[in-house]
């Protein structure tokens, strides 16, 4: 490994590169692949002379002056030379080509989760030619063992100990992307059945949330309009309200997972369209059709919205739903800072109280619907103390204000709201001049401090405790750390594709490298006897990341006699075979008997 400077848009970053060996045609070849992306130069740089050697040589050294680069060094494999019989002249047996061995659990989950037979179907009524399954498991594996652009995936389709697809041609990749597209919908329906008859689907609840994802060009994709100039399709990566505050067009994915933290479904929007106009979409294309029964929808606070209510209610669901408190009605206000009524904990770090509510609603259609629901408010000690600890230096300006008015002409944008303004005439002759007197409104200062550490919510699920609804709304953690997961571990951008078809076809392989991460996870907890519900379970297990590492390094090298070396299993491979129940020989299996391992992952109840 060693450290390498690019530019991007002009900008210094550094990242961290690997090199390593394939065999393309007998030839072995050296390839580079990323480890890590570490950030701007700017960030790290002390200003001493030549930092970028300094940095360089104290990670040969083994003691990188940037800390967050000591676990590659702590878990960096120290290569041992043995002595072998070996042929010189045969090339094979003077070099060492390792191939991952690890993806035979992912190829066992791919085929149990039924994708091969959906695009075995289609292949068939298609007559598609080249190896769709194939590079559909390339493209699959290639995202959770080594995330790259679908060029650097297909070069390394000679790094696996078996073959994964039969094709050749670069040009057939894109064509599987088109396929995978065409039958994403098909797909997620079949995923979706697989797991609910084997594991079973805990639906009671289901989280949806929104993300985004920014690629790197200027301009919005344009609208498809026909002859008349109505919209047929619309432009996917569009400029919108980014998450990380970016200036380029996105793309809006939501995303829905069960009480267990799996994945059911996604869908894509443009990058225009705000969080609460995605919910009814993707509830109709995915939820609406699943026949998973009652479902209580929970989702935070900008997904709020009448209409997205009523089409819950009306397909006879359930919603926990997150309301701003800082932006309710002065009469909910009123009531959340009433004492009356409140239970506290023990140590009175915890608060809650609620009331049931009538209101009239309307649907997308503009008719009225009566609902009856119950308003939960609960203040924590935890809660509070972050808000204060993230408005610290607001809060501190605010009160600087008070007594500094003069303060007010280098006001931030956030202190709008707590401004009074009064019209002041002056009157010289026949001239009137006007200006505008900025004030301090205490009462809304105060009231926006007294509403610290208070969270409210909606619910259509009157009869459940507000302590039960609470805990379900917590829920909501896991699928931001799906996101995450998403973003980071499986490198989900930057998209190197640009077509929609494609872009939709790289967010369906993510989604299916994403529900396998999720399956590895929920097997490795029921494993240990841990609850698969708890909002901290995934991390108490084995982190994405380290399912990641663990099959990466699981590889097994040819050697001279026909015998292949395999790597020592990890501590977190072993627990992650345990938990599938494959207890296998690792020591020197032929080939044969490193293809029953493999029959072994597909026979081992993988779901």
């Amino acid at each position: 490994m060693f450290i390498e400077l690019f530019k991007n848009n002009g900008t210094d970053y550094l990242r961290v590169m690997e090199t390593y060996r394939v065999n393309e045609g007998g030839n072995s070849k050296c390839r580079r692949r990323l480890v890590r992306n570490i950030g701007p130069l700017s960030r790290y740089d002390d200003g001493k002379p030549d930092y970028l050697g300094r940095l360089r040589q104290s990670f040969r050294d083994g003691k990188p002056i940037i800390e967050s680069l000591s676990d590659l060094i702590e878990g960096k494999p120290v290569r041992r030379r043995i002595k072998i019989e070996y042929d010189l002249e045969n090339e094979d047996d003077c070099f060492s080509i390792p191939k991952n061995i690890g993806y035979f659990l992912l190829d066992a989950l791919y085929d149990a989760l039924g994708i091969y037979d959906v695009l075995n179907k289609h292949k068939s009524m298609t007559r598609i030619e080249y190896d769709l399954n194939g590079l559909a498991k390339l493209l699959v594996f290639g995202r959770v063992l080594n995330p790259d652009s679908k060029l650097e995936t297909f070069n390394g389709r000679k790094g696996y100990a078996f073959d994964v697809t039969s094709s050749d041609s670069l040009i057939e990749v894109y064509r599987a992307l088109d396929a995978l597209n065409e039958k994403a919908d098909a797909i997620q329906a079949r995923m979706n059945y697989k797991i609910k008859n084997t594991i079973g689907r805990n639906t009671e609840v289901c989280f949806y949330d929104v993300t985004n994802y920014y690629f790197e060009i200027e301009q919005n994709d344009e609208d498809i309009l026909d002859e008349t100039g109505a919209v047929i399709r619309e432009g996917l990566r569009k400029k919108g309200p980014s998450k990380e505050k970016r200036s380029e067009p996105i793309v809006q994915m939501g995303l829905f997972i069960d009480d267990n933290g799996i994945p059911i479904a996604y869908r894509l929007f443009p990058g225009n369209n705000i969080d609460q106009t995605t919910l009814r979409p993707a509830l109709k294309k995915s939820i609406d059709n699943l026949n998973f029964g009652k479902v209580i929808i929970v989702a935070d606070g900008g997904l709020n919205s009448d209409k997205n209510i009523a089409h819950i209610l009306s397909e006879g669901n359930g919603y926990i739903l997150a309301k701003s408190t800082k932006k309710s009605a002065k009469s909910v206000k009123e009531w959340i800072l009433d004492e009356s009524g409140y239970e506290w904990n023990e140590n009175r770090t915890f608060k809650v109280k609620s009331k049931i509510r009538k209101r009239t609603i309307k649907d997308e259609n503009g008719e009225k619907v009566e609902i009856i629901e119950k308003l939960i408010c609960y203040w924590s000690k935890k809660h509070y103390d972050r808000e204060v600890k993230e408005n610290a230096k607001f809060i501190e300006y605010l009160e600087s204000v008070i007594n500094f008015p003069d303060k007010l002409k280098d006001k931030p944008r956030k202190i709008e709201k707590f401004l009074k303004k009064m019209e002041i005439d002056k009157e010289t002759g026949e001239i009137v001049d006007t200006k505008t007197h900025l004030s301090v409104d205490m009462d809304k200062i105060q009231e926006y401090m007294a509403l610290l550490g208070y969270y409210t919510i909606m619910t259509s699920e009157i009869d459940k405790s507000d302590r039960e609804i609470i805990a379900k709304y917590h829920g909501l953690s896991r699928i931001e750390d799906s996101f995450r997961i998403t973003k980071s571990d499986l490198e989900g951008r930057p998209v190197y594709v640009s077509n929609p078809d494609h872009i939709n076809a790289h967010f369906l392989v993510c989604f299916i490298a994403l529900t396998m991460i999720r399956l590895i996870q929920y097997r490795v907890l029921k494993h240990q006897g841990k609850s698969t519900m708890n909002e901290d379970g995934w991390e108490s297990g084995i982190t994405a990341d380290r399912i990641k590492k663990a099959l990466a390094a699981f590889q097994a090298d040819l050697q001279p006699g026909g015998r292949y070396r395999l790597t020592k299993p990890s501590d977190d491979l072993k627990l992650i075979l345990e938990s599938f129940n494959i207890n296998a020989d690792l020591r020197l299996p032929t080939i044969s008997e490193l293809r029953k391992l493999k029959y072994s992952f597909d026979r081992s109840g993988i779901i």
